[in-house]
């Protein structure tokens, strides 16, 4: 059945992704951004979504969008989803993540009936506990990104809880695909050797610790499980894992991109991305709610993997031809400080709450 949905952070990664399933389950899409159009996530349906444009944090922009989307459910997808953002500025983190999440709520006791889906973290996990996790293995966020999905669960609970909303957790795995955030991993990766084909950085791949696990779940397959989760129905909070359950080396992730690679592509340790500590392994334990909706990943990991490069390649090849200049495009990789540095001014420039 259409539904009418606002989607919060519509513009961001996870955003455009669940915009796009949405139309084409039927839905009336309406979407909460902070940045300004043209919105280049969004090209593909830019016609048939309505973008109301608000700070996450504003009482005021929040309430405008929910009042004019008169939806049915809010899909909370807005946020700091780059763990080594956040950690750089936290006070950012807290205000997007977690008085963010605490605006959109407060919009929603005015409405009754209008269901919220909240988009967490399988960050918030305790790694000293055994994976895989399901969604009762114990919670403590060990890192601020973590720490502000934890807080945010919370304010998300008490409105389902208490108040006449149904609310949904989500605890996705390490989501990847096309327009991936070029700091995490396989999009940082894939972003090198797009540089690299196009003659525009060495043939080199500079990394970090390979010897940690995480569980990669498509951004499309995920897009499918908010839908999904939408349309359970259940008393005061529900949560739920969405991953594989088979957790992957970030080694075999560079492996499986430098083979996809159309040149000759070397792979060289940076200590200055280096973390101490010993490798760590994430995975989720889905059982309850693929029993729950049937849902079940349908894309492969090399196929993720291959996509991302692909958008990394056209991005290049826009940016080339003048159609688009973004930082993450133009920039040239002739070196770790220089690299360092244009990492550094991007985090600047961009708000946080373009991330989702």
């Amino acid at each position: 059945m259409a539904r009418r949905v606002l989607i919060t952070g519509i513009t961001g990664f996870v955003g455009s992704h669940l915009a796009e399933r949405s139309l084409a389950a039927g839905d009336e899409v309406h979407g909460l951004a902070f940045e300004e159009p043209p919105y280049r996530n969004l090209h593909a349906v830019a016609a048939d979504v309505r973008v109301h444009r608000g700070d996450i944090t504003d009482a005021v922009s929040v309430r405008a969008a929910v009042d004019a989307a008169r939806p049915d459910v809010v899909f909370h997808l807005a946020g700091q989803a780059v763990p080594t953002l956040a950690a750089n500025d936290p006070l950012a983190a807290v205000r997007v993540n977690v008085m963010g999440t605490a605006t959109v709520t407060a919009a929603l006791r005015d409405r009754p009936g209008t269901a919220l889906v909240f988009a967490s973290s399988a960050e918030v996990y305790d790694p000293a506990a055994p994976p895989p996790y399901t969604e009762d293995s114990p919670v403590r966020a060990p890192n601020v990104y973590a720490a502000t999905k934890v807080a945010a669960e919370a304010i998300v609970r008490e409105l389902g809880d208490v108040g006449a909303n149904a609310t949904t957790i989500v605890r996705p795995a390490n989501q990847i695909g096309p327009r991936l955030h070029p700091q995490l991993v396989a999009s940082a990766f894939a972003r090198q050797i797009a540089l690299a084909e196009a003659g525009r950085a060495e043939p080199v791949i500079r990394h970090g610790r390979l010897d940690s696990r995480r569980d990669f779940v498509d951004v499309r397959d995920m897009a499918d499980a908010f839908l999904r989760v939408a349309a359970l129905e259940h008393a005061r909070t529900a949560v739920y894992n969405a991953g594989t359950g088979e957790p992957v080396s970030i080694a075999d992730v560079l492996r499986t991109l430098v083979g996809l690679a159309r040149i000759a592509v070397e792979v060289e340790p940076d200590p200055a991305r280096m973390r101490g500590g010993d490798p760590s392994t994430l995975s989720l334990d889905s059982t309850r709610f693929r029993e729950r909706t049937g849902w079940q990943p349908a894309i492969p990991l090399e196929r993720s993997l291959a996509d991302t490069l692909a958008y990394w390649r056209d991005e290049i090849d826009r940016a080339r031809s003048g159609s688009a200049a973004t930082s993450e495009t133009v920039s040239l990789e002739r070196g770790s400080h220089r690299r360092q540095r244009a990492a550094s001014d991007a985090a600047k420039r961009t708000s946080p709450q373009a991330r989702d």
